[in-house]
This record gives C-alpha cells, structure tokens and sequence, in this order.
C-alpha cells in the first residue's frame, strides 16, 4: 500500500475488515430476533443485487427470485457472472434450495426486478444494467 499511498494518507485512512462473505438470507422471528441462513452454494457463484418474493411453484410459501452479476470488476478478479437467474425455493422451515430459470436464462447485470401485476397475472420486470428490460412469469 505504501508504493501506491502517501504515509500520510494511509494514516488518516479508515480501516476496515470483513470475515463473512457469504450470500445469505435473514429470517424474521419476531422482536427483532433474526436467524441468519447460508444460502446453498448454486447461489453462491456471484453477487445478488436485488430481490423479489414469488410463488414460482404454487404452494403458497414464499419463494425468492435473485438477481445480479457484476460485469465491471477489475481485470485481475475478472465478471462475477455466474448466475443466470436463480430461484430459492422454500421448503419450508426457514429452508430453501435453488432453481434455476428453465428456457428463460438471464444473461445480464441485473439491478433491480420490481413484481407487477397484469389482469390476475404476476409477472416481474428485470432492469438490466446498459440493456433492455426483460420480463419474465412462472405460471
């Protein structure tokens, strides 16, 4: 760090540390009393932006969509850009296993999806990062 900042920099600097760099989720309990889930590891291949709660698979609990990817890293870590759209199912328990978006592969830095409603129809749009949105529905 000194070949590239000032002494005196580097002493007025902040520090900080991370030690956890899994992607999970939080599980409310009640009384602000949360137990934090590791998601499984098909979602850990790359950083998620945003999210969105859907019943991908009709059984009335709560599934999750992901979104993400990050496309301008530095050359040295090269695209986080392993997920192509991922599902956590719930299976109930505060547990949840992944799927993935079968014939409709999201190929893009995805920064937000927003869910909508047309007719009696849930549907969510994907605002991808320097692209078109994309719109996508389960059922």
């Amino acid at each position: 760090m000194t070949d590239i900042f000032r002494k005196e920099k580097l002493e007025k600097a902040d520090l900080f540390s991370a030690n956890y760099f899994s992607n999970v989720i939080l599980i409310n309990n009640g009384n602000w009393n949360f137990t934090l889930k590791e998601l499984p590891w098909e979602a850990q291949l790359t950083l998620y932006r945003d999210a969105a709660i859907a019943d991908v698979n009709n059984d009335n609990r709560p599934d999750i969509l992901l979104v993400g990817n990050f496309y301008p890293n530095n050359i040295q870590m090269g695209e986080y850009d392993g997920d192509y759209g991922t599902v956590l199912i719930n299976n109930g328990n505060g547990n949840f296993s992944c799927g993935a978006l079968n014939g409709c592969p999201i190929k893009a830095e995805v920064r937000h999806v927003k869910k909508i409603t047309y007719g009696k129809k849930e549907a969510f749009i994907l605002a991808r990062n320097n692209d078109s949105l994309k719109v996508i529905r389960f059922h």
